[in-house]
């Protein structure tokens, strides 16, 4: 019996796509390269800044103390190192399907094992239509549509745009993330039906993307809301900035 269900699995099973081994799974990875990974355990509970590991979980970063965001908790998986930015680049640069499906899996393990209180509506980082026609389509909007199918919660593409095609973020601050990013988002309507909201996006490098969306949607809704931030993968700062502000 075992020997004929493994000779169906690699048949039908992908190999891992992170070392080739025929014990991968349906989304691409096998037991062992994912315990691997650069697992985000300890970090800002707002921001998902990685921590130093002394300083345990639970915590909340100086900088998030001291000007909180307007998006209330980031729920990140994995921290933004290799393999997980090569992966990164390969869907978003060119559209490898197989990368995707992994990363969205890793995402969805780690939603699954914080078990938070799920939200009404999944809203992905939106493109600017100049950039979705390059790249032909949008990767949040991919990965929001995997995990709403997996949780049961809706997806919601058309309710907020980037109405300005933003120059590339790469290499700036957090000060001149905002500056590029201002007013770029907009909510095509008046938020009624939901009080808890999680924005998906592969990426969080300074959190300034996902604040102004936050701050767009929380104008565009008549009552107080919840708002997440589900990523697959945070950078790290600097060496001499891992640690508590």
């Amino acid at each position: 019996m075992w020997s004929m269900f493994n000779q169906l699995k690699a048949i039908f099973a992908p190999p891992c796509l992170l070392c080739g081994s025929l014990d991968g799974n349906l989304d691409n990875y096998c037991q062992g390269c994912y315990d691997d990974l650069p697992h985000n355990v300890y970090c800002c509970q707002i921001c998902a800044i990685p921590f130093h590991q002394a300083f345990g979980t639970q915590l909340i970063c100086g900088v998030c103390l001291r000007q909180p965001p307007k998006f209330n908790q980031s729920l990140v998986a994995l921290h933004y190192l290799p393999p997980i930015s090569g992966l990164v680049h390969a869907f978003k640069d060119n559209n490898d399907q197989a990368a995707g499906r992994l990363l969205s899996a890793c995402l969805l393990a780690y939603i699954e094992a914080q078990r938070p209180a799920l939200p009404d509506v999944l809203i992905p980082m939106p493109l600017h239509r100049q950039r979705l026609l390059s790249r032909g389509f949008n990767q949040a909007e991919v990965m929001a549509q995997r995990l709403g199918k997996a949780l049961g919660i809706p997806c919601h593409n058309d309710l907020c745009q980037r109405q300005i095609d933003t120059p590339s973020q790469q290499g700036l601050d957090k000060q001149q993330r905002q500056r590029n990013l201002s007013n770029a988002f907009v909510v095509n309507q008046t938020i009624t039906k939901f009080r808890h909201i999680a924005i998906i996006d592969d990426v969080i490098t300074t959190g300034a993307s996902v604040n102004l969306l936050s701050q767009a949607l929380r104008q565009a809704s008549p009552q107080p809301l919840c708002i997440e931030a589900w990523c697959v993968a945070r950078t790290l700062p600097p060496q001499s900035k891992l640690h508590l502000y």
